[in-house]
């Protein structure tokens, strides 16, 4: 893993004495298509070739609108090859009556990105082309796979950006992360590294791949480690979450990342007879961020898989940013992941307390320590730097992060990044609580939305993972007051006035916060990033408008 640059780590990862590849999954978890590295590195000169005679030129940037399939890889190392930065982005999901709101969105996101083509396939190309005229061409990646010739030879300096990583979104437009060869190569490296993958390692992914999880963690430190990866699409995951965890078992799977819910959600979809059947027995480690980490999840997951072989030790919870290519954090490797108490009360005059009565008392579960080469610290409002166990907002530095956003002026390497999200450190090990621009201010004092509608989400009748909290001001009282907007479960028949009674009380008990107003709403209301999380902003936003309108229906 010496190389410094992706064109050279695909080059050495087709070049391996033990062959590796990727395995592409079909709907029963059987292999629908196998691509040794080689024959990746193949179709990618092809699609560089193709790139290069539609008029593409070094430094240009092409949007990837593609699902998981030989098509992305292709056009993703293809793009890199041809000197091209490449940018993935989510398809439209849901509604397909929403499908202009989304051109809509892509179109802001081509000008603001500078974009000067959008490879994708199937229904997409048609609208697409249509949408964004003749000035930014849909290429087919099908045909560009096909394209004869050897492209020209181009090796990149390590401080060339590698590719855009489009950040969550979840307070306002998408944002270019510009991440560098050398950051990619020095992030993969510490995942390597610090959770024990070597040549011989087999990665199993379902995550999407225009998310950096899915991305860097999932798919470029395998090519870059020189071992096999699995890949089923995020949506075999969703109805069938169970093939997950069967392709360890077929495929000897060591290592596999994915958000908390995921966890949650193949427990809640998983038979006692399917347990059976399973073997985790090599499963090493399953990396777990990019979402509050709940210990509950943890420890039902562990229980449930303990008889098909699952480690004490597999589960490791983590903390990462695209900013920081993916990795920040991680727990030690080998030991169990751990928990310490918390005073709410302490945390909402931002400070750690670990003395609490049990109706104060909170579980914090631990991130781990930080990566070798990279350094994090917590700051204070004044910009001086804390120290342990004092709540500030977490700061990075190191090899491994971003040169800076697009169209915006590049980082200070020296003076590191602000995360925007609050944690802090207990013994080495980080604890975060969540996003600073999201802290809900009740009475002087601050919460974080996650724990409310982790509480919220234990209603039966209402969406895990569809509740969003967040403040509103009353002039009246001079304060924020909690509201919350939760997405209502269509298969359940409970009374609406029975739910919000149920949430005001489930709320309370496990938080001591008294909910103002519950905002039921139909499935599909609530925004989420590409990756899942919840647009508490956005959401905010809806229940104001919702509540002007009943307003405006009293006059």
């Amino acid at each position: 893993m010496s190389v410094t640059t992706i064109p050279a780590a695909l080059a050495a990862a087709a070049a391996a004495r033990q062959p590796n590849r990727i395995v592409l999954l079909g709907a029963d978890a059987s292999p629908s298509r196998e691509i040794p590295f080689d024959e990746l590195q193949d179709l990618a000169r092809r699609t560089a070739v193709g790139l290069l005679e539609a008029g593409l030129k070094p430094r240009d940037h092409v949007f990837l609108i593609l699902p998981t399939g030989a098509e992305f890889f292709a056009s993703f190392f293809g793009a890199i090859l041809a000197g091209v930065i490449p940018c993935p982005v989510s398809r439209p999901q849901g509604d397909p009556g929403k499908l202009g709101l989304w051109v809509q969105r892509l179109r802001q996101l081509v000008r603001s990105l500078e974009i000067r083509a959008v490879i994708t396939d199937g229904d997409l190309a048609g609208p697409l082309a249509e949408a964004l005229g003749s000035e930014t061409p849909v290429p087919d990646p099908g045909r560009l796979m096909l394209t004869p010739g050897v492209p020209p030879a181009f090796e990149p300096a390590p401080e060339d950006v590698a590719f855009l990583q489009l950040t969550s979104g979840t307070t306002g437009l998408p944002r270019g992360v510009r991440i560098s060869h050398r950051a990619v190569a020095t992030n993969t490296r510490q995942i390597a590294e610090g959770s024990g993958m070597v040549a011989g390692s087999v990665m199993v992914s379902w995550l999407p791949l225009f998310h950096d999880m899915g991305l860097v963690g999932a798919s470029l430190t395998p090519v870059y480690t020189h071992m096999d990866l699995v890949m089923m699409s995020p949506f075999q995951f969703l109805r069938r979450p169970q093939l997950w965890l069967r392709a360890f078992g077929r495929y000897r799977g060591t290592h596999s990342p994915a958000p908390t819910f995921s966890y949650r959600y193949v427990l809640d979809r998983l038979t006692d007879s399917e347990v059976a059947g399973l073997d985790l027995s090599t499963w090493e480690v399953a990396f777990i961020g990019a979402e509050p980490v709940h210990p509950e999840v943890l420890r039902d997951f562990e229980r449930r898989l303990r008889p098909a072989g699952l480690r004490e030790t597999t589960l490791l919870p983590c903390y990462g940013l695209a900013e920081s290519s993916l990795a920040v954090t991680f727990k030690p490797l080998g030991t169990p992941w751990r928990t310490i108490p918390a005073s709410r009360r302490a945390l909402a005059q931002g400070r750690w307390v670990s003395d609490a009565t049990d109706d104060d008392r909170t579980e914090l579960v631990s991130c781990g320590t930080v990566l070798p080469g990279s350094e994090v610290w917590i700051e204070g409002e004044d910009g001086g730097r804390l120290g342990e166990e004092e709540i500030g907002e977490i700061t990075l530095r190191g090899p491994a992060l971003f040169s800076g956003y697009h169209g915006e002026p590049p980082l200070d390497a020296e003076r590191g990044f602000t995360t925007g999200d609050l944690g802090f450190f207990k013994d080495g090990e980080l604890f975060v609580l969540g996003r600073r621009k999201e802290v809900i201010i009740l009475s002087g004092e601050n919460h974080h939305p996650a724990e409310v509608e982790w509480a919220a989400g234990q209603v039966e009748g209402l969406r895990r993972g569809r509740i969003a909290a967040f403040g509103i001001f009353d002039p009246e009282v001079e304060t924020e007051q909690l509201c919350l907007l939760a997405e209502v479960d269509s298969k359940k028949e409970i009374a609406p006035e029975a739910l919000e009674a149920e949430v005001r009380k489930q709320v309370r008990e496990a938080t001591g916060l008294v909910v103002s107003r519950v905002e039921l709403v139909p499935s599909g209301t609530l925004t989420v990033t590409t990756s899942g999380k919840l647009q508490r902003l956005q959401a905010r936003e809806t229940f104001l408008r919702a509540r002007a309108s009943e307003v405006a229906d009293l006059r």
